[in-house]
This record gives structure tokens, C-alpha cells and sequence, in this order.
């Protein structure tokens, strides 16, 4: 057992700290950590020293505030003139006029910003890089952080859950995003006049900004704790590389009228961290730790990939160069869905008009043996008769696609081989999406619709460790995904919104491999 446990709390090195002043009765912001006006990455430098860092607290810890076209922060505010805090009303002769719940014209930029449901703050990170400072070799690195951690958390919470862990750690609301998210404005402002003032700090009082407490999810900072001698790691040099802001926020809706065009449209704004700190514990080991220390571990390794649909019969492959492979698991995104605040970038929704998919390993079906289909479909006609029909004639379009085994081979991708023992994945879930997308109708200048809050978590996986353990090896061996939909077949019975409906616009697919790798801490070695 370690002799003692020393918390620390690490500034960055390139540390930039944000600097808020009173303007009226707003905060002007300046400096911090942002994709856009400010520091696009942050760096942690772990010291050398003859101690373990305990990775299982290891966290992230700061505040985010939400910054304007003008420099100014957006917070939800107390006052009596069109400014109100979570739906409380003012004293105004309009009084609806700017509430803060209410969805038109006067739509708040309080309300039109919103967070992910999925993965909340933690999308605010798109790469990490760890190296020893005693050489600095790359030790591992990760992209598409955030959308990994969002699609895994995402089968891990269910509703209730999101309501607890993830919403005061990372504001991550789950499927309740649009009830939820004005947590990300909420601040501790008194009235309008007074503006930040009133706090001991003034604008720049700790209190000011939302905070967040998230864990890096790395295959290096996974489940054993790491020695930072310099025989052994040497300290430790972690980069995040931060996220554009189109990933992080989104618009309430995807489409809005003529009339409502400006209160929906979020792309002015960006996120600001401040007071980020990476604060955890070290471990003082005792004689018997330092005799039972192995120099070699696993790791829990991933790798992401990226690919196209284009066609509605479409085969993809993968040479991943890996000696032990525990699972593949894909998802599709329409490819105007990212760099976009008009699409919600973390809404993994099931390829347009899926039909059935065949996965194999250098050509041979594997490891299921057999074409998986969605049936019903809207090819069926046993079911549906002498013509099928699509998502939109009927009053629960969940129920168009018959997908139960593709979810439960997706889920085995994500978990090992288990099923979720809380998920927020379901028909509930998948059929509140498919209502905004088939709401494809024409846009009236007044109208608001296809709400991004409500989003979907579903793909296409193959399990390899038939939940013992087991893995595949693909070193110059082939992974093969053969899909048939309605991508590129402007069949009417799909959405006009889904990107892959017409021929000129293919869908992209993200691909997460899982894989266990070996780290040897002494001579800096990762085996893949």
C-alpha cells in the first residue's frame, strides 16, 4: 500500500488566464483557452519525481463561459427588461417578451446555444497527446476525443443518470437537452444594474463562469497507476488540443424562417475556459510497491478512422495494423453535419434508409456469419404488403426499421461483448429523432424546425471478444463493411433533409477501433 497520497493542482504551462471587467451591466472577456480568441491548446507538464500518479483521479477542472460577437460574456441574468433567469418573468408591460424558455422571434441567445447531449463539455477536446518529458517521445495520442467519449457515454447513462454524474461534471444532458442546457448560462450574477459588482471578486470573482470536472478517457491514463521516476516515465507532457466552437455548440434548430433567421443563428458565438487545472493525486509507494512494480501494461487502446458512403449498395475496408483488435464500431454522420452550427456534430443517427449490412474479414463474412438485416425495411413487402413504406407514414417512425440485433451488435462493439447496463439508447430515443428529421416540409418565415437537442446515439459494430476476452488480428488483414441504404437514391420515402438522400452528397463514417496495446514504462515502448 502507498505510504501517502499527495493531491496536487497543476496550472498549464502556456497558461492564459481569462480576464473579465464590467461594461454596464455585462462582463467583457478577454484571454483564457478557445478554439477561436484564445489559446488553441493546453499544456500540463507532470514533474519527474519518485512517485505514482493515481490515473483514477485524475481530472480536469475549470470553467466555461460562453463569449459574444462583441466581446461580451452571455450569461442567463436576473433584471425587468427583457431578461430573465431559467423562465423567471420580469415586471415588463410585454412580459413573455425575451423569456428565456420561449421559442419564436424573440428567441434569447440564451435559449438558441446549446451544448451536446452527449458529452457536454468534454467535446470541448479533439485531441490529446502525452510524451515523457525525459525524451519527449510521443507516448500515445488520441483524435476525435470528444465524439468517442460522447458515443460511449451515451450507453453508459440512462435518462435519470444524465440527471445526476454527467450534468454537474461535464453538463452533459443526454436526451433532456433541451430542458437542461441553460445550466451551461446559469451564473452568479445578482441583477442587471448591478451587474458583477455585487461579488467580492467582481467580474473577475472565482464564482463567475460554469464549472466543469471531467477525466482525461486515454488508453495511458486507463486503469494502472503510472511511476514518474526517471528510470521509469520521467514526468509526463499533456497536450489538449482543443475543438472548434461548431463542434462544441450548435443552433437550436437546423432550419428557421425568414423571420427567425437571427435568433437562431449561434455562429458569432464561442466558448472561453478559465481556471483550467489539472488536479489529481500522487502516490507515495513503500518498499513492498516498488518491488512488486511491473514495468509492462495493457492498455485499452483505440484508433479512429474515417471513411465515405456513396453509394446505396456501398463496401468499405480497413488495413488497421493491429495484433489484437477487440471490436469495430461505426457511426455516420451527413457530411454538411460537421463545421457546421446548423447540424448537432455529436447526432449519430442510422445511415439513410438502412437496409442490411454484411461485415467480413478479408472478404469472409465475420465475425458474424450472416447478412444482418433491418426488417422490417422500406423495401419489405412480406410486412408492409405489395409496397413498402418509410418513416413517414407512420405515427412512430421508429418503427419503419426493425434494427434490434444491429443495436445489439453495436452495443457489444462499444462494452465488450456485454449489453449496457444503463443506456439512453432505445426506440424512445431513436424515434424522437427521426421525427425532426422527417419534418422536411417547407420553412415558413415564421417557423422553427428540427430541433438539435434531440439527438440519437445508434451505428453499425462488430464484437470480437464474444464477451471473454477475445481479439482479431489484423495486421495486412482486412476489415470489410458492406452496406445497403437509400444513400444517393433520392427514393421519396426518405427524408429530403438526410444528406445522403440526393446523389451529390455521400455520408461520412467515423470508425473507432478497439484494441489492447502494451506499454513497457521503462524503455518508453508501445506495442500495437
Amino acid at each position: 500500500m502507498p505510504i501517502i497520497k499527495k493531491p496536487f493542482s497543476l496550472s498549464p504551462l502556456n497558461d492564459n488566464p481569462a480576464v473579465l471587467s464590467n461594461s454596464t451591466d455585462d462582463i467583457v472577456i478577454t484571454g483564457g483557452f478557445s478554439h477561436k480568441q484564445g489559446f488553441p491548446t493546453i499544456k500540463f507538464s507532470i514533474p519527474p519525481q519518485p512517485s505514482m500518479l493515481e490515473v483514477a483521479s485524475l481530472k480536469l477542472v475549470g470553467q466555461i463561459l460562453v463569449k459574444q460577437a462583441d466581446g461580451n460574456g452571455l450569461v442567463a441574468k436576473n433584471g425587468t427588461t427583457n431578461e430573465y433567469n431559467n423562465g423567471l418573468k420580469g415586471g415588463t408591460a410585454n412580459a413573455d417578451a425575451g423569456l428565456i424558455e420561449k421559442i419564436d422571434n424573440d428567441m434569447l441567445p440564451q435559449t438558441a446555444i446549446n451544448l451536446s447531449g452527449w458529452g457536454g463539455i468534454q467535446n470541448v477536446i479533439d485531441k490529446v497527446v502525452i510524451q515523457s518529458k525525459k525524451s519527449l517521445i510521443e507516448l500515445t495520442s488520441v483524435n476525435n476525443y470528444g465524439g468517442y467519449v460522447a458515443l460511449t457515454e451515451s450507453h453508459s447513462n440512462n435518462a435519470d443518470d444524465y440527471g445526476l454524474s454527467p450534468l454537474t461534471h461535464s453538463l452533459s444532458t443526454g436526451r433532456d437537452g433541451g430542458k437542461l442546457n441553460r445550466r451551461l448560462l446559469t451564473c452568479a450574477t445578482s441583477t442587471a444594474t448591478a451587474g458583477m459588482t455585487s461579488l467580492s471578486g467582481g467580474a473577475n470573482d472565482r464564482m463567475v463562469g460554469q464549472f466543469f470536472s471531467i477525466p482525461i478517457k486515454i488508453d495511458l491514463l486507463g486503469k494502472q497507476d503510472l511511476f514518474l521516476d526517471d528510470d521509469y516515465l520521467g514526468g509526463l507532457l499533456i497536450t489538449l488540443h482543443l475543438s472548434s466552437d461548431s463542434s462544441v455548440f450548435c443552433n437550436r434548430f437546423s432550419r428557421a424562417g425568414a423571420n427567425r433567421t437571427v435568433a437562431n443563428d449561434m455562429s458569432a458565438l464561442n466558448y472561453v475556459l478559465k481556471n483550467v487545472k489539472l488536479e489529481g493525486k500522487y502516490l507515495v509507494p513503500d518498499q513492498q510497491d516498488m518491488a512488486s512494480l511491473q514495468p509492462m501494461m495493457n492498455l485499452d487502446a483505440r484508433l479512429n478512422l474515417i471513411n465515405d458512403i456513396h453509394s446505396s449498395v456501398n463496401a468499405n475496408s480497413y488495413t488497421p495494423q493491429l495484433q489484437s483488435v477487440k471490436s469495430v464500431s461505426n457511426v455516420f454522420l451527413d457530411n454538411d453535419q460537421t463545421n457546421t452550427f446548423t447540424k448537432n456534430q455529436v447526432n449519430y443517427r442510422r445511415p439513410v434508409g438502412l437496409k442490411s449490412y454484411q461485415q467480413a474479414r478479408n472478404g469472409l463474412r465475420f465475425p458474424y456469419n450472416y447478412e444482418t438485416f433491418a426488417k422490417p425495411n422500406m423495401d419489405s413487402v412480406v410486412e408492409n404488403g405489395t409496397a413498402g413504406f418509410g418513416e413517414k407514414e407512420l405515427q412512430f417512425p421508429a418503427l419503419a426499421v426493425g434494427d434490434a440485433e444491429i443495436r445489439k451488435q453495436f452495443e457489444a462493439s462499444l462494452l465488450n461483448g456485454l449489453e449496457p447496463y444503463h443506456s439512453s439508447s432505445g426506440i424512445r430515443t431513436t424515434n424522437a429523432s427521426i421525427k425532426e428529421d422527417i419534418d422536411d416540409g417547407a420553412v415558413g418565415a415564421n417557423d422553427l424546425k428540427n430541433d438539435n437537442t434531440v439527438i440519437d446515439c445508434v451505428g453499425v459494430g462488430a464484437d470480437y471478444s464474444m464477451g471473454i476476452g477475445m481479439t482479431q488480428q489484423f495486421i495486412n488483414q482486412d476489415y470489410n463493411l458492406t452496406l445497403k441504404s437509400a444513400v444517393n437514391t433520392g427514393n421519396s420515402l426518405v427524408s429530403d433533409l438526410r444528406n445522403g438522400k440526393t446523389t451529390q452528397n455521400p455520408l461520412l463514417e467515423q470508425s473507432f477501433i478497439r484494441y489492447n496495446a502494451q506499454f513497457d514504462t521503462q524503455n518508453l515502448v508501445k506495442v500495437i
